[in-house]
């Protein structure tokens, strides 16, 4: 297979090459991409040497390889790196990574959606595929961003320095409709000037598990007692994640506006999403309680699913004797509709009867 260049709009696709050893080196070595990929940790000017040298100009010389690295068309910087791989009886699988610098500019979905469309067109594809470690949001928001159809999980699928991984698997077909396929957007910043909601990051483990082992907090949540440091880690870095991938939940972060302090967890519930309606669930760090964080958290919250996510109501249920929760709503103005009775277990599997409380758009315009 002869080696060939892309062009972009503004980004240029072509070989690598030896005088882009430092860059590899540069965006391998960052942590992120030490994470999600089977590359060497820690990244070694050896490892570039190589890859330059050896691997990418020996997968174009084969047929199973095409890696391309993706320059700035006007300045030639090295924004990212893409590629099809294990080229074969019509398929290959695409893979990608990007620079540090270059996050967040829309530059990979650029370049891939290039790089599928040269596939289909010049190498005569008929499927290429992707597989994602579970958890990597950032890579399956590309991946859908420029088409791909999530399939389902490929059990311990990824070999990643001697660890096996789950990984989603998607795939896109040169007769796909080549839409945004991603089933939520990227995790908002929302604030009221007191607290702001945010995505979730991997230092909060610490004090979400501190939050979530109170006595009072495991009353109303069938949260794990105790709960520890192992369980925080797993809910930020994976529940979260993938629930906001698949689009079953979007959860947030509530902090200190000034500060950046936890205070809490709000998040919306979609499993109903295609009929119109959430559910909002909260709670409140033990040292945030009195603040008002559940009520401001809440409306904050039901505003976004209402405006962005177009949403016609958004529900919030409440244990019929957490009274504080109830408050929350009320300030959050949620209108209260009656008892639905037994409708939530609690951790011991009773069924509990729960408060249901509603709000619409309507309500955002009542004083």
């Amino acid at each position: 297979m002869d080696p060939t260049e892309i062009v972009a709009g503004r980004l240029h696709l072509r070989p690598w090459t030896l005088y882009d050893e430092s860059a590899v080196l540069a965006a391998c070595s960052d942590p992120l991409v030490a994470r999600w990929t089977p590359l060497a940790s820690p990244y070694m000017q050896e490892d570039a040497h190589l890859f330059v040298t050896q691997t990418a100009p020996q997968g174009w010389r084969d047929g199973t390889a095409a890696t391309f690295a993706v320059l700035e068309a006007t300045t030639g910087e090295v924004l990212a790196s893409v590629g099809l791989y294990r080229i074969g009886g019509g398929t290959a699988e695409v893979g990608y990574l990007t620079a540090p610098h270059a996050r967040g500019q829309g530059v990979v979905s650029e370049a891939v959606s290039a790089l599928c469309r040269w596939g289909f067109a010049e190498l005569g594809l008929q499927r290429i595929a992707c597989v994602i470690g579970v958890g990597n949001v950032a890579s399956r928001s590309v991946a859908e961003k420029c088409g791909f159809q999530f399939e389902g999980v490929a059990r311990q699928e990824m070999l990643q320095r001697g660890t096996r991984l789950d990984g989603w698997v998607g795939a896109l077909l040169p007769t796909d409709e080549v839409i945004d396929r991603r089933a939520l957007p990227a995790p908002p910043v929302l604030s009221d000037g007191v607290v702001t909601l945010r995505g979730w990051r991997a230092e909060d483990a610490p004090d979400v598990a501190r939050a979530c082992d109170d006595p009072l907090t495991a009353r109303w949540l069938p949260v794990p007692q105790p709960y520890t440091l192992h369980d925080g880690t797993w809910y930020v870095t994976d529940h979260i994640p993938g629930a906001w991938a698949e689009g079953t939940a979007a959860e947030l972060a509530v902090v200190d506006d000034q500060t950046g302090e936890l205070l809490g967890a709000m998040g919306l519930k979609l499993p109903n999403r295609h009929l119109g309606f959430g559910e909002v669930g909260y709670w409140t760090a033990p040292w945030a309680r009195g603040r008002g964080v559940a009520g401001r958290g809440a409306a904050l919250m039901a505003r976004w699913g209402l405006d962005v996510l177009g949403l016609s109501r958004v529900e919030l249920l409440a244990d019929v004797d957490n009274v504080a929760s109830q408050r929350a709503a009320e300030k959050a103005r949620f209108q209260r509709e009656g008892v639905a009775r037994r409708s939530r277990l609690d951790r011991d599997g009773i069924a509990r009867d729960m408060v249901l409380f509603s709000l619409v758009a309507e309500d955002l315009l009542t004083p």
